[in-house]
């Protein structure tokens, strides 16, 4: 091992962590870095999920609502809360962010003429809902850039202040931005859509699992994430966060048996038959990251991981640029860098069929970069094969050269 690649754990950590791999489905001839699109769950919670299934199967009609599935997925809302600092009334068990993002924006009634503001790097599913409301409802769309990196977190607020006007009446920003990584100061601002009078709605999608979250510290209105993402939790699971003032003033999307007001948000849960047994899970892939230790262990190590990432890039890639800024304040286990003079999407097709690295080129402020998402079943031995891989791609494939 060159200096230039010297880990820094000890072999004892780096075993631990190898072992942990095995507890996956992974093939063993992938590097898999693209867990920010979609996270693999551990076996424990496949297994779960397939023996509940088959006890379901058994007594379908009574193991639905009764002695099974609907005291896990009651469970799984108390254990969720518990991560994301709030009370399990305030969270509705959803499919992924997008579903969640829409039970507020087409079930609040917004007036017409007013401001939506929302940052250029918003998801494209995100972007789309709102494009909708605003020629269904006359709303008018703007959008602030942000910079790519930002020096400081008061960056991140003072381009949104840029925009705010006391016409706004929702203010949308993510808590981890998809496009880098991003991590944003989101009680600052939901504190700055308030002052004005706006609703602070917040994409969760990349942060939970990622980034400590209470959102009763926060403060926002609504919150919406996928935990299929860094919570490993089966697909098909997401939430959404609303605040108690909302409660039977947003409009069901879907109508079924939620047509009553209850003073739960349980209310705006996905509605009609489906499969139970995901949702019953979230429950266990919680415990699975908990029993490891979250905040002790995998935090602390995923950031080592992004960390050295971001440094091995700059050292060891001519032309290398970092799109997210090193303060781990701003940042968490999604790392970003452009390379000048280079044809990412075109590396990654490389890096996948030559190499069996699964990674992914995105773009922002006319730059492309890479999206790099590292959890807790990858390794530095991961990242040292990506950062040879592309240096050997560059080397011998003039095609991945911009004229």
């Amino acid at each position: 091992m060159t200096a230039q690649s010297r880990h820094p754990i000890a072999a004892e950590e780096a075993a631990y962590w190898s072992d942990i791999r095995k507890q996956f489905y992974l093939m063993d001839d992938v590097t898999y870095l693209q867990g920010g699109t979609v996270g693999p769950s551990a076996r424990p919670v496949i297994e779960r999920i397939i023996e509940l299934m088959r006890e379901f199967e058994a007594d379908p009609l009574h193991r639905r609502h009764g002695d099974l599935l609907r005291p896990l997925v009651e469970q799984s809302r108390e254990k969720l809360a518990r991560f994301v600092g709030t009370t399990p009334d305030r969270i509705a068990l959803v499919l992924n962010t997008t579903m969640g993002m829409n039970i507020p924006g087409q079930g609040l009634i917004w007036e017409r003429g007013s401001d939506v503001l929302l940052s250029d790097q918003e998801y494209p599913a995100v972007r789309a809902l709102w494009t909708w409301l605003a020629e269904r409802d006359g709303l008018n769309l703007n959008y602030v850039p942000l910079p790519t990196p930002p020096s400081s977190p008061r960056d991140i607020v003072e381009a949104y202040e840029a925009g705010i006007t006391d016409n706004t009446s929702v203010v949308v920003f993510s808590h981890v931005y998809f496009t880098t990584g991003l991590v944003a100061p989101i009680k600052e601002l939901t504190r700055l859509a308030h002052a004005h009078g706006a609703v602070a709605m917040v994409d969760g999608a990349h942060a939970v699992g990622m980034v400590p979250l209470d959102l009763s510290d926060v403060g926002c209105d609504f919150y919406a994430s996928s935990s299929h993402k860094w919570l490993l939790a089966p697909k098909g699971v997401g939430f959404l966060y609303m605040d108690a003032k909302y409660q039977n003033k947003v409009r069901p999307v879907v109508i079924g048996h939620n047509m009553r007001e209850t003073d739960a948000a349980s209310r705006y849960d996905v509605n009609g038959t489906r499969d139970l047994t995901p949702h019953a899970c979230l429950g266990d892939a919680i415990d699975y990251q908990l029993d490891i230790g979250w905040e002790s262990r995998i935090r602390p190590y995923c950031l080592g991981l992004a960390r050295y990432l971001k440094a091995q890039a700059l050292e060891r890639i001519r032309g290398a640029r970092l799109t997210i800024p090193m303060d781990e304040s701003m940042s968490g286990f999604i790392s970003s860098f452009s390379i000048e003079g280079i044809d990412l999407p075109k590396v990654c097709e490389y890096l996948w069929k030559d190499y069996k690295i699964e990674v992914t080129a995105i773009g922002a402020n006319d730059l492309s970069f890479f999206r790099v998402s590292t959890h807790f079943y990858d390794s530095y031995e991961d990242i040292d094969r990506f950062i040879s891989a592309i240096n050997e791609i560059i080397a011998k494939q003039p095609d991945v050269h911009l004229d």
